[in-house]
């Protein structure tokens, strides 16, 4: 079991170790091109109208509380999750695998207009060089990934113009988060994906925000973490132990919740206050699968 509190790591360099690989994003003025990729066992998609990059700043959907439409789906194959997004003119703002045989998704998205509308593309069953070679032909950066087996699912957004942050991603285990994320970079997602190894995205933190991250902590200790800080993300790992990476902001939003049901989580959620999830996680807690995410005002 892993159990340690990180706070603004302060060491030397960003250097990954292993199979880790950090990759920044050159700021570019080009427009985003949305052309829409099939490979064999892999999806793709990009919006090709709408919000821009310019006018959707953003650094994450998961850190900003403008009321939006959205929609979370559990257990679908990568065909249904290409038709909801294009049934619900939608983008996917988090994508985790459930099963890889036969392959299966958690989906959460948002509707892809207003603060929201951006360029997007997201691909599965890709290797990490295939990924950095979408990520240099998109001018793009990663918002949500996840490992299984040797390959990876991810969603990405253009990375130019108002939307451009200095960014990276490495798949380490937890000494190399650390590294990854040497004294200038905060953490925004961590998903594990077997026993200490985990997939990290970061964004620069030259804004100087508080934030934290938490590794192999108990679902009890999941609410009480970081000070009352927004959390952005949640994972568990194969000893039921969880990891979250979370962001000081005024006022706190972002919180922990988990339900019995999916049913549940949604009429909680479109209940007055209505609430936004950034994320849908199932987890085991004993024989009873729960499912958990974090919210933030939707109203």
């Amino acid at each position: 079991m892993i159990k340690k509190l990180v706070r603004r790591l302060v060491l030397a360099g960003a250097v990954c170790l292993g199979m880790a690989v950090t990759l920044v994003a050159t700021p570019a003025s080009a427009t985003a091109q949305c052309t829409f990729v099939q490979l064999p066992g892999s999806g793709a998609g990009c919006w090709p109208g709408g919000g821009t990059p310019a006018t959707a700043n953003f650094v994450n959907d998961r850190e900003i509380s403008t009321p939006t439409g959205w929609w979370t789906y559990q257990n679908i194959d990568a065909a249904t999750v290409s038709n909801l997004l294009a049934a619900n003119d939608a983008r996917p703002i988090d994508l985790r695998v459930l099963s890889s045989s036969p392959l299966r998704f958690s989906v959460t998205m948002v509707s892809n207009s207003g603060a929201y509308g951006s360029s997007w593309w997201w691909y599965y069953g890709v290797s990490m060089s295939q990924v950095n070679s979408f990520l240099s032909t998109n001018n793009a950066r990663l918002i949500s990934a996840v490992r299984y087996g040797s390959v990876y699912a991810v969603v990405m957004v253009p990375n130019y113009g108002a939307n451009y942050r200095p960014w990276g991603w490495c798949d380490t285990d937890f000494t190399g988060v650390g590294t990854c994320l040497g004294s200038t970079n905060r953490l925004t997602n961590i998903e594990a994906y077997a026993s200490n190894r985990f997939v990290v995205i970061f964004v620069n933190n030259s804004a100087g925000l508080g934030w934290c991250w938490y590794a192999g902590i108990s679902r009890a200790a999941l609410s009480n973490v970081c000070g009352g800080q927004s959390v952005l993300d949640v994972s568990q790992n194969p000893d039921g132990t969880f990891n979250v990476a979370s962001v000081a902001q005024s006022p706190a939003d972002g919180r922990v919740r988990d339900f019995a049901t999916t049913t549940d989580l949604v009429n909680y959620a479109v209940s007055s206050p209505p609430d936004r999830a950034l994320f849908v996680m199932p987890y085991t807690s004993g024989s009873t699968t729960r499912w958990l995410t974090s919210f933030r005002h939707n109203s």
